[in-house]
């Protein structure tokens, strides 16, 4: 099990070309990051740069751990991902939390999920959040994605099958569904970078151009998802591609709020 996880996963063409999407889509952001340099002094230029950087490398975990078969493991790193940007938002929208973010001695309590949601005007409950969770926790829901059970054809005896390691990815669709909130997760990722140009790190143009091609690669996975789903019956997942096409217009919405590069 060691030894296959140091290894790239291989086979299924319709996985990698998901994950090469994915990886594409992120890269855009990463080059972004690495643009913003070290400019900057005070805690809200640490905090916001590392929190982005915590996102890419825990959705980077994530199709690792997907395409190699451990879901409940991915899915932990997606809800990590999917928390950290709600962090961002709040170093955004109120740079003096990063001081207490960095300094408090009870980030458990400071800084838990509903708390952090509540502060940027959001219900304490996300469904998204809470959906991660659930698959992510040692909970019940999450127990589908490694125990099956199994029936003898000729007796109907069924017997569970507890998977140590990696689960089965061409028996069930679970993969695309995971794939499928990866997306757009990932896609926040635009909107958390706006915080690079509020520091100062940043120039507008440069945002614009990786905000754009990261939502074109995004739309790439998102449309192997669609295909991935259906190759399993699943045709309600029709239109999920479509909803990336909003986000040109939605750039273009926010450029209007962005201070000017001079």
């Amino acid at each position: 099990m060691q030894t296959e996880l140091a290894f790239p996963s291989v086979g299924r063409d319709d996985h990698k070309a998901a994950e090469d999407a994915l990886v594409a889509a992120l890269e855009h952001q990463m080059q972004l990051l690495t643009d913003s340099g070290g400019k900057g002094t005070g805690e809200a230029h640490f905090v916001t740069r590392h929190l982005i950087a915590r996102a890419l490398s825990d959705l980077m975990v994530a199709i690792h751990l997907a395409r190699h078969g451990y879901l409940s493991q991915a899915y932990n790193s997606v809800r990590t991902a999917y928390e950290t940007q709600d962090l961002i938002e709040l170093m955004v929208a109120h740079p003096e939390e990063a001081a207490k973010w960095v300094n408090t001695e009870q980030g458990h309590k400071d800084f838990a999920p509903g708390a952090v949601r509540q502060r940027i005007g959001k219900p304490s409950f996300d469904e998204m959040y809470g959906h991660y969770s659930e698959l992510a926790h040692p909970r019940f829901a999450g127990s589908r994605l490694s125990t099956f059970g199994k029936r003898h054809t000729e007796t109907g005896e069924v017997k569970i099958l507890v998977q140590v390691g990696p689960t089965m990815l061409d028996e069930f669709p679970d993969f695309w569904f995971l794939i499928m909130g990866i997306a757009p997760t990932a896609s926040r990722l635009i909107q958390s970078s706006v915080g690079l140009i509020e520091l100062g790190a940043v120039t507008e143009a440069k945002w614009d151009e990786a905000a754009r091609a990261t939502a074109a690669d995004l739309k790439r996975l998102a449309e192997a998802v669609e295909d991935g789903l259906k190759g399993f019956g699943i045709d309600e997942v029709e239109g999920f591609a479509a909803h990336f096409d909003s986000v040109g217009r939605i750039i273009d919405e926010a450029n209007e709020q962005l201070p000017d590069d001079g």
